[in-house]
């Protein structure tokens, strides 16, 4: 019994926390709030593999890389009113005894911010980011900052290496990154007619017509896969 009652106050917070994950956040004084989920889904006629198994059922699929549908991974949701300027993110070169890479795979941030490209290694390196229209050799220890420009998917490679590569991609307005979690949020946002994008890597984006309510939350949930197109109408919940 006493073992129970130092459990109560860990079990009440975990049951707090479970109610919050329910809950729509609220909305902003005269702005609206958009919430939901991404869920990620395979190709039809694509047999998912079973507990364990590394692959594709699909012979067809049998060099591809298993995406993980239960997470995005990585991806973005985000709008295209409104983007403000001024973020800072960094992709850094290491190395190791086995291989140079750059850290991270993908990153985000609002267009026009800046992008630091930091070489953490012993001898220097190349990049190449074709989308600005630059290549350029980065000594050990040094970094350089490029501004995000260029609307979207971003490449970044080391051209002195084959297949390193990272990205980062730039979002025109008010937006969200999603990994484990396939859930959204995007708060303090104009009210009127908008179209809500979300991008991943490796599946087609996705587009949706929404209306932003001013004191209101609205739902809005996306579905992202191939063959599965744009979403276009809009059949959000307030």
């Amino acid at each position: 019994m006493h073992f129970v009652r130092r459990l109560a106050p860990w079990i009440a917070a975990l049951a707090w926390l479970g109610g919050c994950a329910q809950t729509p956040p609220a909305p902003s004084h005269g702005r609206g709030t958009l919430f939901g989920e991404l869920r990620l889904l395979p190709h039809e006629g694509v047999t998912m593999p079973s507990a364990g198994d590394g692959s594709y059922g699909d012979p067809r699929l049998r060099d591809a890389r298993l995406v993980d549908y239960s997470q995005p991974g990585f991806a973005v949701v985000y709008l295209e009113q409104g983007a403000r300027p001024g973020e800072r993110v960094e992709i850094a070169i290491r190395a190791s005894q086995f291989e140079t890479r750059l850290e991270p795979r993908w990153t985000a941030l609002a267009q026009g911010g800046s992008v630091v490209l930091r070489n953490l290694t012993d001898e220097p390196h190349t990049v190449s980011v074709p989308s600005l229209s630059f290549v350029g050799r980065i000594a050990p220890g040094e970094s350089l900052e490029l501004a995000a420009r260029s609307e979207g998917q971003n490449g970044v490679f080391l051209l002195d290496r084959p297949q390193v590569e990272a990205g980062f991609f730039a979002a025109p307005g008010p937006y969200a990154i999603l990994t484990r979690d396939p859930r959204f949020e995007l708060r303090d946002l104009a009210p009127g007619p908008a179209r809500l994008h979300a991008w991943h890597p490796r599946l087609p984006p996705v587009t949706r017509a929404v209306d932003v309510q001013a004191d209101q939350v609205t739902r809005v949930d996306l579905e992202m896969g191939v063959g599965r197109g744009s979403q276009e109408t809009s059949d959000a919940t307030h």
